[in-house]
């Protein structure tokens, strides 16, 4: 979030005017920010915290003389407090004398780490490259189109003055692992981000009349507009993207695409532009726009709902967003980027809200949970279950 961005959120909720979802993004950063003061400040104080934290609201959030609204004041300051009183609880907890506090990070599985770039990219003869482990620098060469991985991790395929003499379009899969992420740039300079257990399949370059990839999983896409054909050219296709149960039809836009083979439906969320849903069970389409979101039921038909897109798209920010989500769904979330197993069937019907970083130990998020619902949870060998 940039600092205006930071500058107008404040204001909002000093006007009274911010939403749940304002407030929770508010919370979100304003904690990341002052996380490691607080802890290297308070470590061993709780109720000095609690003064710091209200003298951090006081300073950050100007109070006009029309006066703040005291429900969204109170709502920021009491969430805040829960956040950092639960960061002093994990300061703290090897010195509370209770039998459950003191093996606390053994029962949530404190070993297990967040997810990572990973990926294994699979090329046309069969081999395959283990991303996480390749230095930057040229990966291969496939019928004149150079394959690099960049400084920054993203892969990058680049057509070069052979692949004019190349007839027939080579495909590569690539193939991210559960625990897993990774971003690449195609042919035609459309980027995608790639979320843990998914997979894409396309061409080291574009022919005929359109650009087609293959996904399974969930991917993020920002589609080039115009394409540098293979002579020299720009040209305009359609960028088609096919799951097991649908084909989406574009040209320039950003949209997400969930379509893991253990979720209902498939769910395709539109930011810009225009996109086309085709079930392909049958035949019906829809059109969507920004702010849509379509979901295709096994049975083929196709949904629209209105839907929340940074709530869609916060994997690929690196946060989970709870927007009263249930506790499956969170699960399934918790099993791709940890790469755990969950006792699924056996949850209970609960329902969170709150933004968390991804990049945090498995024990960290399932002790916010059970703070603020009253579960207990308990790992073992990978697995996550309900502590009965």
């Amino acid at each position: 979030m940039e600092k205006n961005e930071f500058q107008q959120l404040t204001e909002k909720i000093s006007n009274g005017t911010a939403t749940e979802k304002e407030v929770a993004l508010y919370n979100y950063y304003y904690t990341k920010l002052q996380k490691e003061t607080w802890k290297n400040k308070y470590q061993d104080d709780m109720e000095q915290v609690g003064k710091e934290l209200f003298s951090r609201i006081n300073s950050h959030i100007y109070i006009k003389k029309h006066k703040i609204r005291l429900a969204t004041y109170m709502k920021v300051a009491a969430s805040i407090t829960i956040i950092a009183v639960a960061g002093w609880w994990y300061l703290k907890k090897d010195k509370i004398n209770d039998p459950v506090a003191m093996n606390y990070n053994e029962r949530l599985g404190e070993n297990i780490d967040p997810g990572n770039n990973k990926a294994i990219l699979i090329l046309s003869d069969g081999s395959e490259l283990n991303l996480e482990g390749s230095v930057s620098g040229t990966l291969a060469d496939q019928g004149g189109v150079a394959i690099s991985k960049l400084p920054s991790g993203e892969i990058v395929y680049n057509i070069n003055s052979k692949v004019a003499q190349v007839e027939k379009s080579l495909y590569n899969t690539i193939n991210i692992p559960r625990g897993g992420e990774y971003q690449l740039v195609l042919p035609d300079g459309t980027k995608v981000w790639l979320n843990a257990s998914s997979s894409l399949k396309f061409p080291t370059y574009f022919t005929g009349s359109s650009r087609v990839v293959e996904l399974k999983g969930e991917a993020y896409f920002e589609v080039a507009n115009t394409y540098l054909n293979k002579n020299g050219k720009q040209q305009r296709m359609p960028f088609i993207v096919k799951t097991a149960s649908q084909k989406i039809e574009v040209l320039g836009t950003h949209f997400n695409v969930n379509a893991y083979a253990n979720e209902e439906n498939v769910k395709t969320t539109l930011l810009e532009g225009v996109v086309k849903i085709l079930s392909a069970k049958t035949g019906a389409f829809k059109i969507l726009k920004p702010g849509q979101q379509s979901q295709v039921a096994a049975a083929g038909n196709i949904s629209l709902t209105e839907v929340d897109v940074e709530e869609v798209t916060a994997w690929k920010n690196g946060m989970f967003y709870f927007n009263n989500t249930d506790l499956k769904t969170i699960m399934k979330q918790l099993s791709r980027w940890y790469d755990i197993e969950a006792d699924i069937e056996n949850m209970p019907q609960k329902r969170f809200n709150g933004i968390l970083s991804r990049n945090v130990k498995l024990s960290q998020v399932l002790t916010m949970m059970e703070k603020t619902s009253g579960l207990k949870f308990k790992v073992e060998e990978r697995r996550v279950s309900m502590l009965k």
